[in-house]
């Protein structure tokens, strides 16, 4: 299921937010990994309309809300940024860096005296332009991961 962004004015200008994913290295998608497995969040945006190529030569920062369903800490992890060209204005993906699953300053920590750890990611888009910010933006909300 796609997250919400704006604006939404076909024929003139839509951001989508496609998807966000869990990745382990070398392995298909995934929400659930072994405590110790580095992992990666990739996000998929994308932007339709006749006047989408004005958005060419702008930098869009991801951001990762988490929080820890078990003990309710939040966090939240820099996803990486990307800068919309001709060639991804369709179709754009960001991997984050590694985060970590295991020790105390894990990224997604297992709580103490619990089995596994599970955690909600709220991801938003935004241009770093504050001029662009408020206009084209996008967030996605359901992504889940457990670390066991």
């Amino acid at each position: 299921m796609p997250g919400q962004a704006q604006p939404d004015v076909m024929p003139f200008l839509r951001m989508r937010m496609d998807n966000v994913v869990i990745l382990e290295p070398g392995l298909s998608p995934t929400s659930i990994v072994s405590s110790g497995t580095d992992v990666q969040l990739r996000v998929e945006v994308g932007f339709d309309g006749i006047l989408a190529p004005l958005l060419v030569g702008q930098t869009f920062n991801v951001f990762h809300h988490v929080t820890n369903i078990e003990s309710g800490a939040t966090s939240v992890l820099n996803g990486g940024s990307f800068v919309v060209t001709a060639a991804n204005l369709s179709h754009a993906a960001v991997n984050s860096s590694l985060y970590s699953t295991s020790g105390a300053a894990a990224d997604f920590p297992t709580p103490a005296g619990s089995a596994a750890g599970t955690f909600r990611i709220l991801t938003h888009v935004h241009a770093a332009s504050a001029a662009v910010e408020p206009i084209v933006t996008a967030f996605f909300d359901g992504t889940i991961l457990m670390v066991s």
